[in-house]
């Protein structure tokens, strides 16, 4: 009820004299919304619309920031985590199934050691209201529901790690705060048994040791502790390295299948511990050049993962056996290494998976973009695909069907934006820095190279014929260029000047000759596409219908905006093609879909989540059976079914 009271109170009626006229109040600034002429508000309905949506397809896997976060599970499906959602992934069928309990990041993951099909996952601060605080979820893989929810409103910041005990019966979670505090739980009557303060600095892992319920470790930051539980209490003491270089960062742990604990560190180490003693047994200095980030051991040999793109193979006293190059520029390093039967999946540094056997050419089965924020997205005009752009330097066109990208180029600066032509045949590519390319959308190749001032581009546009380009700057201007050969030279034709922030959406009209532009300041302004002059008396545009429509200002999608939203928490807007549904992407995670138009205070929608950052992009593809969502921070692309 106070969602729609608010949501009320933010579009009414603009008091102006217009029949239907809305005005739009964001953060101040009132914005009047005019109907077209034969608009009848009885003819419309803003129940809920009858598609609904459901996630098809997750891109990437979360490699950048996360480790030893890949497992097998009893039904032969690859289980990890990306964004908000805990991905099943079958390589032999090339599905994927979906856990969606979570609202945020998640930090962390474990198998419980008696019954596989048992899965605890820890999740960073979300924005949700009820349940918006960092906890645990323990949740079956077969059904994906939940059975127990932990921490509420005991962890700070988020949950870095989870293990279950080897009887399955305790739960271990490291608390992300500053005191890194461990938690033990009774998972199954939901009761904390105790918690302690972890250590001051960073702690990145903990584990039970196998066959001892009452023995664990962490491990972070210039440290190993080995923990016992007495009763409530926990007792803790610290690894002794002796003569033996101690590392920045402990990084890696597993065990032997004797039970002896393996770590590696940030200096490339690989050394095994005598648990009793707290003391390294066996040690093999610089196994990787550079950081070790993930340890498996099958059948008494240790496979390791470092940042030398390698996965390497040692006996029990840590000789080396051999070592599998993978190709780093593409890759990435080795953040995860699992058994897959008698292959191993790979999790890289660039968010993608790799299965194969070990030293020979795996195949990628999980592709996705590596560093920095994802905002460049776009669908083809009339294949079933689609194309992104990151600030990686990469540019996928992807094969929305199957999942995988027909094209892959990179470009010389980080994207942040992209246009198909009309036709397809060319994808243009802005990047952060004000340049932008005109490619071959088949071969990639670079046809020619612009620079459209000084700063970031977040929106470009090709008219609906292909002749012209709109490219809107974060320095205020807009760009148009004329292009009538799209694979030529194009020309400038001028510069629309009038906004008072950067452009943030742009559309044409549907004959061309129209541009409509929104900043970063709230406004929606209508330019000449021609002469590039601003067209002030904006009442005189209301039966203009637009090619498309991403500007999130307007009014066919003023009712967009839920309730205490303000004019930066909407990133995207998109219009289905047969325009019967709008769809927004916001900063909390959420893809919201709407009745288009949605023009009325009363308008209601459907929010879906999966991401866990702001949602950067949504666009639907080119038969609206399919829409896509991009993740900025998180870095992920959802394929959603429009059902």
């Amino acid at each position: 009820k106070q969602w729609y009271q608010r949501r009320v109170r933010g579009l009414e009626k603009s008091g102006e004299g217009e029949d239907n006229a809305l005005k739009l109040s964001l953060r101040g600034r009132g914005i009047v919304c005019y109907p077209p002429t034969n608009y009848n508000e009885n003819d419309y309905t803003f129940d809920k619309p009858e598609e609904k949506l459901k996630i098809n397809w997750v891109y990437g896997y979360r490699g950048r920031d996360s480790q030893d976060n890949i497992f097998s599970l009893p039904s032969n499906e690859l289980l990890y985590y990306q964004a908000a959602l805990g991905v099943l992934y079958d390589p032999a069928t090339r599905t994927q199934r979906f856990y969606q309990g979570h609202n945020d990041d998640i930090k962390c993951i474990a198998l419980n050691p008696t019954d596989n099909n048992i899965i605890a996952t820890g999740q960073a601060a979300g924005h949700d209201e009820k349940e918006g605080d960092p906890h645990v979820r323990v949740w079956n893989c077969e059904t994906l529901q939940d059975i127990a929810v932990l921490g509420m409103g005991t962890f700070q910041r988020g949950v870095g790690s989870v293990s279950f005990s080897p009887d399955g019966s305790k739960l271990l979670c490291v608390d992300e705060g500053n005191d890194h505090t461990i938690y033990l739980y009774d998972w199954n009557k939901k009761n904390k048994i105790t918690s302690q303060k972890g250590h001051q600095d960073p702690v990145l892992g903990a584990e039970f040791l196998p066959n001892n319920n009452n023995r664990f470790i962490t491990y972070g930051k210039g440290h190993i502790i080995f923990w016992e539980i007495e009763g409530n209490k926990l007792i803790k003491k610290s690894g002794l390295f002796e003569k033996h270089a101690k590392a920045r960062f402990i990084t890696a742990l597993a065990f032997t299948d004797a039970g002896d604990p393996i770590t590696g560190d940030s200096s490339g180490n690989v050394n095994i511990w005598n648990p009793a003693e707290r003391k390294i047994s066996i040690s093999k200095p610089g196994a990787h050049e550079g950081t070790v980030y993930s340890i498996a051991v099958k059948d008494d040999v240790i496979y390791t993962g470092g940042q030398d793109c390698k996965v390497k193979m040692f006996k029990s006293d840590l000789s080396e056996v051999d070592s599998w190059q993978l190709d780093g520029q593409l890759h990435g390093r080795v953040k995860a290494i699992a058994f897959c039967g008698d292959q191993l999946a790979v999790g890289t540094y660039n968010n993608g998976m790799l299965l194969g056997s070990f030293g020979a050419e795996p195949d990628q089965i999980i592709y996705g973009h590596g560093a920095g924020d994802l905002w460049g997205g776009t669908n083809h005009p009339s294949e079933n695909r689609f194309a992104t752009a990151g600030q990686d330097k990469v540019v996928y066109i992807w094969d929305a069907a199957s999942h995988t990208p027909h094209k892959r180029f990179t470009v010389d600066k980080p994207a942040q934006a992209c246009a198909f032509s009309p036709c397809g045949s060319v994808l243009a590519v802005a990047s952060t820095t004000g340049e932008w390319w005109v490619h071959d959308s088949e071969s990639g190749e670079v046809l020619s190279t612009y620079k459209s001032g000084p700063e970031q581009i977040d929106a470009m546009a090709y008219s609906p014929d292909g002749t012209k380009i709109a490219v809107g700057s974060h320095d205020n201007f807009v760009y148009v260029f004329s292009c009538d050969d799209l694979k030529a030279e194009y020309t400038l034709m001028g510069r629309c000047t009038g906004h008072s922030s950067f452009i943030t959406h742009l559309d044409f009209s549907e004959d061309g000759k129209t541009l409509q532009t929104t900043s970063g300041d709230y406004e929606h302004l209508f330019w000449d596409v021609e002469t590039c002059d601003q067209v002030t008396n904006t009442k005189d545009l209301r039966d203009v219908t637009m090619a498309t429509y991403t500007c999130i200002l307007g009014f066919p999608v003023c009712g967009v905006w839920p309730p205490g939203y303000d004019g930066t928490d909407i990133n995207s807007c998109a219009r289905s093609h047969d325009s019967k549904i709008v769809a927004t992407s916001d900063d909390f995670g959420l893809v919201n879909l709407f009745r288009y138009p949605c023009c009325s205070p009363k308008a209601e929608w459907d929010m879906y989540r999966g991401h866990s950052a702001h949602v950067t992009k949504v666009r639907f593809l080119v038969n609206d059976k399919e829409l896509f969502s991009l993740g900025g921070r998180d870095q992920s692309i959802i394929q959603w079914g429009v059902n």
